[in-house]
């Protein structure tokens, strides 16, 4: 168990219904040359690389009673396929419906019952391998350089 530092402790008590906490980043994929972008390539190497942010596997644990900060703790019950989520944008598939789509993802706050990241895999209406992938992590995880750890490795 690690204790909540102060600041992060601040962003996660500082979110509210309306006010969300979490950093968000959006990747606009091209359709894949041979041997690019694919889905299941992606869940593989992060599946690969969580070793090197040990953040993205732990959860919250309040203290009875609010007498303290949180604690982080190793999810016991770790399942990256509960962090992955698959979203298919609505026709025509063009930016104004990704931009919707995005804009309904970033506006929900993050479960607090698992580690407090998602990704989302946004394709397009056509068959053309065009789409997205929408990261979002509670800044009470720390800074965006964790991020750039897991994705560029």
């Amino acid at each position: 168990m690690r204790r909540v530092s102060g600041l992060d402790a601040a962003f996660l008590y500082g979110e509210t219904d309306a006010w969300h906490m979490h950093v968000s980043a959006l990747l606009v994929t091209e359709p894949p040359a041979p041997g690019g972008f694919d889905v299941d390539r992606l869940v593989d190497v992060l599946a690969s690389r969580l070793h090197r942010v040990p953040q993205f596997r732990w959860k919250l644990v309040q203290v009875p009673l609010g007498l303290d900060r949180p604690m982080w703790i190793e999810d016991p019950d770790f399942d990256l396929d509960h962090h992955i989520h698959f979203v298919q944008a609505p026709a025509p598939g063009d930016h104004a419906a990704l931009c919707q789509v995005v804009g309904d993802l970033a506006a929900t706050q993050l479960p607090q019952d698992r580690p407090l990241w998602e990704m989302q895999l946004i394709s397009g209406p056509t068959d053309d391998g065009t789409g997205a992938v929408l990261t979002r992590f509670h800044h009470g995880l720390g800074d965006g350089i964790r991020l750039v750890q897991l994705l560029l490795g």
